[in-house]
């Protein structure tokens, strides 16, 4: 039999004796019935963590902070404090811990979607190919790539969590198809951790674009990918401690939220408080970003407004500071918690928009351009000299594309990307640039987003009038350009008058 490794040397105490003690350091208990019931409802041990507040203090001139800076509570109570109070703020807390993790939950099932939505594009087994994620190391010199240790962790944890997942749809799944599930299906069955992790081991891009997503942005405007992984791992943290029953009032989280590079560089930015230490590992914090990011997932929901409408009514009717959970004295003045407040909605489109098809960044675009004319010289080029003058017609080429609405750009995180069906050979496709030009005439005074969605959208939706598919369906423009010669495209779109199925946006 083996021995605790303990120097705990307290006595088991009955309930009528924790009563006793409890009224002998000076709380009001009430009576025996009622502190009897609470006791064995919830436990000594659970509700210390609540009366801890209401113990007294030392007077001076007795040390008031222990060897390692922890405040000293003495074990009497201050007077006022009773039993009473205790189980109201105990209660109080379990619903909160009910409400968070609910708005949790929303922003997690949200994650689970994007997350698989944007990897599935790559591939539908994305996340057990890591050259399909950042997750790959240089081997041996001569030797492939090889995956990293983090991915290799992961896909170890991400493995246990598959196999022993039962849901219908997974048994479906493994049925019908084996034992292995693609990413959409993969990101139902892990856990926030597992998730999280994932998120971590994406490209650098891909994080960047789920983080500029969500309105989380570096000092320069790119997407703040430490930011958001932090922020998930947070998140999970608070997650667990609701699923466990943990207390939250008045806690001071394992987690410290880190404000993204907008916020750090700019003090009237509306994350500016989470820079603030008091905050950023508080409640407040934590509703901080969950508002955030529900305004980027649910613009119309007012959950994170009302759980704070509720701390505060809670505060008034129990007696506690607000302070004690990390808000600030001037936290309403905030447009944050203004319930006609919106975040602009461009981030979330571009977003939606680059998981519909295969797009390029400026760069990528530019090297694909193969096509541009250099400008004549009548002294030789080395061959830097040029690759620089390529690189210039590369870039004049793109410009000219843009000066005159013949191509589909958006831009997300300071990074502008362009749909790959447009380019062919070296250069734009002709007949598409000719369809760009025309459709983006009509939409003078449209935001630059909004038209490049419904370009999109009128390249990428089939039309009943365009020659069928080999299988007898209906075709989409972009389809038919990649099936037929640009001359029978024209010819095809002209017979059928297919541009005037093009929708408009609104004007800004």
């Amino acid at each position: 039999m083996s021995t605790p490794e303990s120097t705990y040397a307290k006595p088991f105490l009955t309930i009528p004796e924790q009563i006793r003690r409890l009224r002998g350091r000076g709380m009001d208990c009430g009576t025996g019935t009622f502190a009897s019931g609470v006791l064995e409802r919830y436990g000594y041990y659970r509700l210390s963590g609540y009366w801890h507040l209401h113990r007294a203090r030392p007077k001076p001139p007795a040390d008031r902070f222990d060897k390692d800076g922890r405040e000293i509570r003495l074990d009497s109570f201050v007077p006022g404090t009773s039993m009473a109070h205790v189980v109201a703020l105990y209660e109080f807390d379990h619903e909160l811990r009910t409400r968070l993790g609910d708005i949790i939950s929303m922003v997690e099932t949200s994650f689970r979607f994007h997350v698989g939505h944007r990897l599935g594009r790559s591939d539908r087994f994305a996340h057990r190919r890591p050259e399909k994620l950042g997750a790959l190391r240089p081997a041996d010199p001569g030797a492939p790539p090889e995956p990293t240790t983090a991915y290799r962790e992961w896909l170890k944890e991400y493995e246990r969590h598959e196999k022993r997942a039962r849901g219908d749809f997974v048994v479906h799944f493994r049925e019908t198809y084996g034992p292995h599930l693609p990413i959409w299906v993969a990101t139902e069955v892990m856990s926030f951790g597992v998730l999280s992790g994932l998120y971590y081991l994406m490209t650098q891009a891909d994080q960047e674009i789920l983080a500029a997503r969500f309105h989380i942005s570096t000092a320069d405007g790119k997407g703040d990918r430490g930011a958001l992984s932090n922020w998930l791992n947070n998140l999970r943290n608070v997650r667990n401690i609701c699923a466990h029953y943990g207390r939250l009032w008045n806690r001071s989280f394992d987690v410290v939220i880190d404000a993204p590079g907008q916020a750090r560089a700019d003090a009237g930015d509306l994350l500016a408080p989470l820079v603030e230490e008091g905050v950023n590992n508080r409640l407040y914090g934590v509703l901080l970003i969950l508002r955030h990011l529900v305004l980027s997932i649910a613009p119309e929901r007012s959950d994170v407004i009302d759980l704070a409408d509720l701390i505060e009514a809670r505060s008034n009717e129990i007696g506690f500071s607000m302070t004690q959970l990390g808000f600030p004295d001037d936290w309403r003045s905030s447009p944050t918690w203004d319930r006609a407040f919106s975040l602009d909605p461009s981030p979330m489109l571009t977003a939606s928009l680059l998981d519909r098809a295969k797009w390029w960044t400026a760069v990528e675009t530019r090297a694909a351009l193969t096509r541009a004319e250099v400008a004549g010289t009548e002294h030789y080029r080395t061959p830097e000299e040029a690759a620089r003058a390529m690189k210039a017609a590369q870039r004049s080429l793109l410009r000219t594309y843009l000066k005159y609405r013949v191509v589909i750009e958006v831009e997300l995180g300071k990074t502008r990307h362009y749909p790959a069906f447009q380019f062919r050979d070296g250069k734009i496709i002709d007949a598409l640039a000719e369809i760009n030009k025309a459709l983006a005439a009509a939409c003078e005074d449209v935001d630059p987003t909004q038209l490049a969605a419904a370009l999109l959208d009128w390249w990428q939706t089939p039309h009943r009038g365009l020659p069928k598919d080999s299988d007898g369906s209906d075709q989409s423009p972009v389809d038919l350009l990649y099936s037929v010669s640009e001359q029978d495209f024209e010819a095809a779109v002209e017979e059928c008058g297919a541009t005037s199925s093009f929708v408009a946006p609104a004007r800004s």
